[in-house]
């Protein structure tokens, strides 16, 4: 593919630029921000749709409505054109193909365009972008990088890193379905033994059936006899209501009495209880008074002893401030020289880098003079050869090429001009003799007319006499004899000139035969290379004097140095003495903080000393004593809790004697009414009990039914619920064995994806190819090596007269070859062989001055690659261009500066 021409229409910050490419190396230049960059964005949104931006409506020029980029590019011999057109809410693309001098419509539509692109140029637009487009800092990178970050830059290159990514990807999306494969195994294993249960309560709803049908039977039976005794019953019933009724009073009333005189058998302990532990109240109470002057004491020596601690980290605070300001003092000196030594050797290292490259330079140069004297030897040899051959062809003994060309500027117009004084006169000399010849025809007609006519004369018809006739005829033959005299000296003349004229023709054919354009360009060359060597003069002179500079800078940079170390303990003793200082805080207000701490150690041993006075023999065992007397505390609470009740008690005692009272009274009013009454309760009670036992059987009987129906409809919803779990157990079980089967093919694909499948496939596959590419590229450089190897982590080998050399080995210039003919030869192999163009995205970024001129130099010498548009700011690189565009962008518009 060969880029022909770019049109942009509000692309991002070009409004109306239009490009036209050619083969050879164009360089699209201009400072940062000047829009090449975008150029390059066109061609990939034009081919493929692709773009850096967040969204496409970015690509739109602030403040208008619509863009579009048009390219124009030739593929496999025809010619083609794609257009795309986007405004903010929709697109349109269109490709043409060029037939018979017009171009015709081939498809239409963003999809359909990318598609027939892709399969133009057989590849997408991210295989484009790594084929063809080579980013910023690439090069460089090849260089500089380590093993492993070379290799994941080819393996973005080659597109393996999105298979790492998918692999890792995958990773996600198995531990998903694993996680599912857990959950169902749980909700298997939890149905365990579900078959079982299954069976055993469909045995147990069979006896549950049958059991029903029993009870029912006996129920029926029973309901007969409970309704004869049911009416008996009821006879007795109204007889024994009224003695019941008493019968129930008194017994209550009897009860109540038997609980009023418990109550007050247990209040009456109770309050013995509360005048017991009133005692113990008054024997604690006086014991707990020192309680508060202990614990008062504990605090006040836990402070001294927390204020004692404080004092002595001061005192150290104190010495160790004093002592660091010793140190700083002794070093001050030493700090302020070695900080003076130090910024000098920066401002110095700062020099030196900048006339760092001067030696690489001067032996650059001084190769590059050395060569440049050899050319021009070779050109003044075939100067002097064109030279000796041409004094030869002109038979002529200059010395000179400027003696040369003055006799030819003199002798090759005098030589044209005799040339063409000839060629006149010859011409002159044919005409004179083509009429001599029409002439003796004419004369030569009267003289045979006369001889067959001898009467007439052949002019005027008219008779004639034999003496007039020969008379005409002596006329006729004296003419005609003049006419060949006159003939055969102008034939002389001629032969003569045409002689001189074939001696002019050969000398002019012998002068034609001396290019001069060659003796002219070895001459402009020999010029060239002396102004070269001249400029190269100049620049080692130059570099010389920077050299001197660059000595100096090194041997004071040596000296300074020496003394940094003769006083760097005193510096770093200096350093560790600030630094200690820093953390230590104020002096003064360490010193005040002091003063205060004393103060305090002193107020509180008066007052220890007065605490333990009144404590007296109870400090010996302080902590046991406190220990004790606040256990006491608890128990003195405690009784006074208990003991608060006594009010509440006394009024108590006293409301249930009055219930005693009166319950009495109530008890014989009613022992009189069941005296009175007739009942023979005997009687009634067996009936009674007749009944309830009949009754109690008919209700053991309904329940035992309830009970089997309810277990029958429990156990009925158990064996559905039981059903619906064994269809839910099957589907788990087929979802589960499909899942499984799901995760084996999930678990291939990942490892096809991994670095032992496809990746490794890939890396093997494309490495040789990479490696032959990069060797057939790198020969073409002509160094002096043989061969160019590749090991699995892309790391160069070469091997040369000096045998194998690691790429750390060899020279800059060399490194720069390799980097270069490595990026190419991905390209190669990514374009399937048949690259035609690539374009470099600033391509000498991160590289030192150094190796951008060898890679400058290197793309001077190319010609592998039909067509390279390199963007870059680099003014350096329009000494290797064969088309040079510069980029401007004024007021937020780039454009195409004309040159």
């Amino acid at each position: 593919m060969i880029i022909e021409s770019l049109h942009m229409k509000n692309f991002k910050s070009h409004q109306d630029t239009n490009i036209e490419f050619d083969t050879g190396i164009s360089i699209i230049i201009g400072g940062n921000g000047a829009g090449k960059s975008s150029i390059l964005e066109a061609v990939s949104f034009a081919l493929f749709k692709q773009y850096t931006s967040k969204r496409i409506e970015q690509l739109i020029t602030i403040g208008q409505k619509r863009m579009s980029v048009e390219i124009q590019f030739t593929a496999h011999g025809r010619t083609y054109r794609v257009l795309r057109e986007r405004t903010k809410t929709s697109s349109k693309a269109i490709m043409k193909i060029k037939e018979g001098g017009r171009f015709q419509s081939l498809v239409s539509g963003d999809r359909q365009v990318t598609m027939e692109v892709q399969n133009l140029l057989d590849m997408d637009g991210d295989l484009f972008l790594n084929a063809v487009y080579v980013r910023q800092g690439e090069i460089a990178d090849l260089i500089e990088r380590t093993s492993s970050e070379k290799k994941q830059m080819i393996g973005r290159l080659l597109g393996i890193d999105s298979l790492e990514k998918a692999w890792k990807n995958f990773k996600v999306i198995l531990d998903g379905y694993n996680e599912k494969k857990i959950r169902l195994e749980g909700r298997i294993e939890s149905f365990k033994d579900l078959d079982e249960e299954f069976k055993t309560k469909k045995d147990k709803k069979r006896e549950l059936s049958l059991q029903i049908k029993d009870v029912n039977l006996k129920r029926e039976e029973n309901i007969i006899e409970s309704d004869l005794l049911r009416e008996k019953k009821e006879i007795l019933d109204k007889r024994s209501l009224e003695f019941e009724k008493a019968t129930t009073i008194l017994k209550s009333k009897t009860d109540f009495l038997e609980q009023l005189e418990k109550t007050k058998k247990d209040l009456d302990n109770q309050l013995s209880e509360i005048i017991l532990k009133e005692e113990e109240i008054n024997q604690i109470k006086p014991r707990l008074k020192k309680l508060e002057v202990l614990k008062s004491l504990q605090d006040n020596i836990k402070e001294l002893k927390d204020l004692q601690k404080d004092e002595k980290k001061l005192v150290k605070i104190r010495d160790d401030i004093e002592r660091f300001r010793d140190i700083l003092n002794e070093n001050e000196e030493y700090y302020n020289d070695y900080s003076r030594l130090d910024d000098e050797i920066n401002t110095l290292q700062y020099a030196k880098d900048q006339f760092e490259g001067s030696r690489v330079l001067i032996q650059q140069y001084t190769e590059r003079k050395s060569k440049i004297e050899v050319k021009i030897r070779q050109a003044l040899e075939k100067i002097d050869h064109v030279l000796e051959k041409s004094n030869q062809i002109l038979d002529t003994e200059f010395d000179s090429v400027e003696e040369f060309q003055d006799h030819l500027s003199t002798s090759k117009p005098q030589l044209e001009a005799e040339l063409m004084i000839a060629s006149e006169s010859i011409q002159e000399l044919k005409r004179e003799l083509s009429n001599l010849q029409v002439k003796r025809e004419n004369l030569d007609k009267p003289i045979k007319e006369l001889e067959r006519v001898k009467e007439l004369c052949p002019i005027c018809k008219s008779t004639i006499t034999p003496q007039k006739r020969d008379e005409l005829i002596t006329d006729y033959q004296a003419e005609l004899e003049n006419n060949h005299r006159s003939s055969e000296i102008l034939k002389d003349k001629l032969k003569r000139i045409e002689g001189e004229k074939e001696k002019l023709d050969s000398q002019q054919s012998r002068i034609q035969s001396i290019n001069l354009g060659i003796l002219n360009e070895y001459l402009k060359s020999v010029d060239e290379n002396r102004q070269e060597i001249k400029n190269i003069d100049s620049s080692l002179n130059d570099l010389q004097g920077k050299m001197v500079i660059l000595e100096k800078i090194e041997t004071d940079i040596a000296q300074n140095k020496s003394k940094l170390r003769d006083i760097k303990g005193n510096y770093e003793k200096y350093l560790t003495a600030r630094g200690s200082l820093e953390s230590l805080g104020d002096y003064e207000e360490q010193l005040a903080s002091l003063d205060e701490i004393k103060l305090s150690i002193r107020k509180l041993k008066k007052k220890i000393s007065i605490l333990m006075e009144i404590a007296g023999d109870s400090v010996e065992n302080l902590p046991g004593e406190i220990a004790y007397l606040e256990e006491l505390s608890k128990t003195h609470q405690h009784l006074l809790g208990e003991v608060s009740q006594k009010d509440s008690l006394l009024r108590r005692i006293d409301e249930n004697q009055s219930l005693i009272q009166e319950t009495l009274e109530e008890l014989k009013k009613v022992q009189k009414v069941v005296e009175d009454s007739k009942y023979n309760k005997e009687s009634h009670e067996r009936v009674k009990k007749e009944w309830e036992l009949k009754k109690d059987e008919l209700m053991d009987l309904s329940g035992q039914k309830q009970l089997l129906v309810g277990q029958l409809h429990q156990l009925s919803d158990s064996i559905q619920t039981i059903e619906e779990k064994l269809n839910s157990l099957r589907e788990y079980e087929t979802e589960l064995k499909n899942l499984k089967d799901f995760l084996k093919l999930l678990n291939l694909i990942r490892d096809l994806y991994g670095k032992d499948g496809v990746q490794k496939d890939l890396r093997n596959l494309s490495r040789p190819l990479i490696e032959e590419k990069t060797r057939e590229l790198f020969e073409k450089f002509n160094f002096e090596y043989s061969d160019v190897r590749l090991d699995e982590d892309y790391d160069v080998t070469i091997y040369g007269p000096r045998g194998e050399s690691s790429l750390d080995m060899i020279s800059g210039g060399e490194k720069i070859a390799v980097a270069l003919a490595l990026r190419l030869g991905i390209t190669q192999v990514l374009s399937g062989g048949s690259l035609e163009m690539i374009m470099l995205d600033e391509p000498t970024i991160h590289l030192d001055a150094y190796r951008r001129q060898e890679l400058i130099d290197l793309l001077k010498r190319m010609s592998i690659i039909p067509q390279m548009i390199i963007v870059t700011h680099d003014a350096d690189l329009e000494d290797a261009a064969d088309n040079i565009m510069k980029m401007e962008k004024e007021e937020g518009v780039s454009f195409l500066v004309e040159s």
